[in-house]
C-alpha cells in the first residue's frame, strides 16, 4: 500500500514538474507595432529596427532569449548548409529559430520553424499578430487564383530537383510594375538576409516576374487579409 502511495506521489511530482517546464517555456515575444501595414515603407521601418539588412545574418547565440535581430558578421549553423561548407559558419552561432525563445546548444534542429520559413513566419507575424499565420489568411496555389501579388505575401515553393528537394519562403518586399522583389533569408548560407532581389531558392536564381515565378512547382501563396 505505501508502495503504491509512494508510486502516486512520484507521479504527481512528475505531471508538476512537466507543466511548470511546459509553463515556463511559453513563447511570450510580442510586438504590433507594425501590425496590418502591408506597404514596403513598413517593412523598411521592420527591417530597420531588427536590423535586418541586406547582406546580414538572421542569427542567435545559443542559449539565451533570441531577439530576431539581424547580425552583421554571424553566420550561424543552419541544417541546409552543405557538410562541406559547414566549417565557414561562426561557431557559436545559429540560425534563428521561430517560435522559440531560445537555441538549444545541442540540438539546433529542435525547436521550431527554421531559415527561409522560419524567417518568413516572424515576418507574417509582425505583419498580422498571429505567431504561426493562419487565421486571418488566404491561400492560393497559382499566381491565376491569387490575383496580382502584393507586398506581404509569403511566397513558399516546394519540389524535387535532380533527386534533391528544394523548399523556400520569401516575403514580397516590393511591387514595381512587372518586376517582384522580396526579403528572404538563405539557409544554405547561414541565413543570410537578402533585401530587393528576385526570388531565390537555390535552383531557380532571381525570380523577379510573375511568370517566372508561377512556374516554380510546389507554389504556394499566403495572403494576410487586414481587419477592419
Amino acid at each position: 500500500m505505501k508502495r503504491d502511495q509512494k508510486s502516486v506521489v512520484l507521479l504527481l511530482l512528475f505531471l508538476l514538474i512537466f507543466l511548470f517546464s511546459h509553463a515556463s517555456s511559453e513563447f511570450l515575444f510580442s510586438d504590433d507595432r507594425f501590425r496590418d501595414k502591408l506597404t514596403t515603407e513598413n517593412l523598411d521601418a521592420i527591417i530597420d529596427e531588427y536590423e535586418l539588412y541586406d547582406g546580414w545574418y538572421w542569427t542567435t547565440l545559443p542559449d539565451i532569449s533570441q531577439t530576431f535581430h539581424g547580425h552583421p558578421e554571424s553566420p550561424g549553423w543552419t541544417s541546409s548548409v552543405e557538410n562541406a561548407k559547414r566549417k565557414d559558419y561562426l561557431k557559436g552561432w545559429y540560425g534563428c529559430r521561430w517560435p522559440v525563445d531560445h537555441v538549444r546548444r545541442l540540438a539546433p534542429d529542435e525547436g521550431g520553424y527554421a531559415e527561409c520559413f522560419g524567417f518568413a513566419q516572424f515576418i507574417g507575424y509582425l505583419l498580422s499578430g498571429e505567431i504561426n499565420p493562419q487565421g486571418n489568411w488566404e491561400f492560393y496555389y497559382s499566381t491565376e487564383k491569387s490575383g496580382p501579388l502584393q507586398v506581404g505575401d509569403i511566397i513558399r515553393v516546394e519540389y524535387k530537383k535532380n533527386g534533391h528537394q528544394v523548399q523556400h519562403s520569401a516575403v514580397i518586399y516590393a511591387v514595381n510594375g512587372e518586376e517582384i522583389l522580396f526579403l528572404q533569408v538563405s539557409g544554405g548560407n547561414y541565413n543570410r538576409i537578402s533585401v530587393g532581389l528576385g526570388f531565390t531558392d537555390g535552383n531557380v536564381m532571381d525570380a523577379r516576374s510573375v511568370e517566372e515565378i508561377s512556374s516554380i512547382p510546389g507554389l504556394k501563396i499566403s495572403r494576410y487579409i487586414k481587419q477592419e
